[in-house]
């Protein structure tokens, strides 16, 4: 499984965890406030990426990259990263 697909996942199952939507409804390409993510929950979601991934993330990450597609990618080109980069 490529890093990109793992960190889909993981904000998939976040995304279902904290709205209660099951994760199988919750679509790669669907803005994530549509599901009812709060700005709270977009913090918590950035920090939880952050520890998963051990990258350091902008909390507007996820205004900047609004569907889980997105997001994904750009954690996964900033996990990527060589440390200091």
């Amino acid at each position: 499984m490529s890093i990109e697909h793992d960190i889909a996942d993981f904000i998939t199952d976040f995304i279902a965890e904290r709205t209660g939507v099951p994760a199988h409804e919750i679509e790669p390409e669907e803005n994530l406030g549509s599901y009812g993510l709060g700005s709270m929950q977009a913090v918590d979601l950035v920090g939880s990426l952050e520890d998963r991934y051990r990258v350091s993330l902008s909390p507007a990450l996820v205004f900047q990259y609004p569907t889980v597609r997105e997001l994904s990618i750009a954690v996964a080109q900033r996990a990527a990263e060589p440390a200091g980069a």
